[in-house]
């Protein structure tokens, strides 16, 4: 891992030379193997969709009262069969991103940052994964709301992991002014909502580097200042989804899988991510080290 830590060492210094200020980087956050079922007496029961209450912006810019966030709570099964796991209330996984949790917060209330993307270098390393059960642990911190924002309008998943099935999204917002308070749902955990996807959408770089949704982005992180917007990206080599939409989001970190993972791959996002936000770190996904925290 040294050359990876030099790699951080190199990007953030970087960042930090151009911003003339301190960024408040952390060393890498890797996290443990996932796959730990959730048991069926720690997670939400069933229930039917609700209607809850939040913030939005008018087409006319101005902001105006969510009334239409639909609350769909999602299964126990679904859930487990996911690895859903950050709603134990212990656990050796759950206990990993509580740390991960904290230590990320603690690196964004330093640096004054509250956007946060998530991604990987290529498909299935687990950044979806990863990101639900980080929004999920933030989530639980009471002094903390979070808005868990799927991003990957090619191949969107966020709503599978939660057992979502959204009737609209962030898609029909951009392209067909559906309010955003008809797009979000609660996923029936407090202090945490789900922007999701909607239908795949085509010409998505050209999408996230619109004007609308640099606005959108701007109105996201700055409605509530004690939340936490999490971005979940496509993978940086798949396409330039994630690059375009970059210079929006203030903080990143990168999931890395073992075994799966090259190195020379992970040079490389960190250098394109380091570009346009402060790189938090790494999250080892999968991880053989059953310690699961090593800093």
């Amino acid at each position: 891992m040294d050359k990876l830590e030099k790699a951080l060492r190199k990007a953030r210094e970087q960042r930090e030379a151009r911003l003339a200020g301190e960024s408040g980087n952390g060393a890498p956050l890797p996290a443990p193997e996932t796959n730990a079922p959730a048991p069926a007496d720690k997670l939400p029961p069933d229930a039917p969709a609700e209607r809850s209450t939040a913030a939005s912006r008018a087409k006319d810019g101005q902001p105006i009262i969510y009334n239409q966030t639909r609350v769909v709570r999602p299964s126990a099964e679904v859930l487990r069969e996911m690895r859903v796991i950050a709603v134990e209330r212990s656990g050796l996984s759950a206990d990993a991103f509580r740390i991960l949790r904290t230590k990320l917060l603690q690196l964004l209330a330093r640096g004054g940052q509250r956007t946060l993307a998530i991604t990987s270098a290529n498909p299935g390393e687990g950044k979806t994964l990863i990101a639900v059960n980080l929004a999920l642990s933030i989530a639980l911190d009471v002094k903390q709301t979070v808005l868990l924002v799927d991003l990957d309008l090619r191949t969107p998943s966020v709503h599978h992991y939660l057992g979502l099935k959204p009737e609209k999204g962030l898609g029909d917002h951009l392209l067909h002014d559906v309010p955003l308070a008809e797009c979000l749902i609660h996923p029936g955990f407090d202090r945490l909502v789900v922007l999701p996807v909607g239908r795949p959408l085509d010409s998505s770089s050209e999408m996230l580097a619109a004007p609308r949704m640099q606005s959108l982005s701007q109105e996201l992180r700055n409605r509530y200042p004690n939340r936490i917007v999490i971005y979940d990206t496509r993978a940086l080599f798949t396409s330039d989804d994630t690059m375009a939409f970059l210079p929006n989001i203030e903080a990143s970190l990168l999931v890395i899988k073992e075994g799966a993972t090259q190195a020379e791959d992970v040079r490389r996002a960190i250098g394109l991510l380091a570009d346009n936000t402060t790189v938090l770190g790494t999250v080892l996904n999968q991880s053989s080290d059953r310690s699961f925290v090593r800093t």
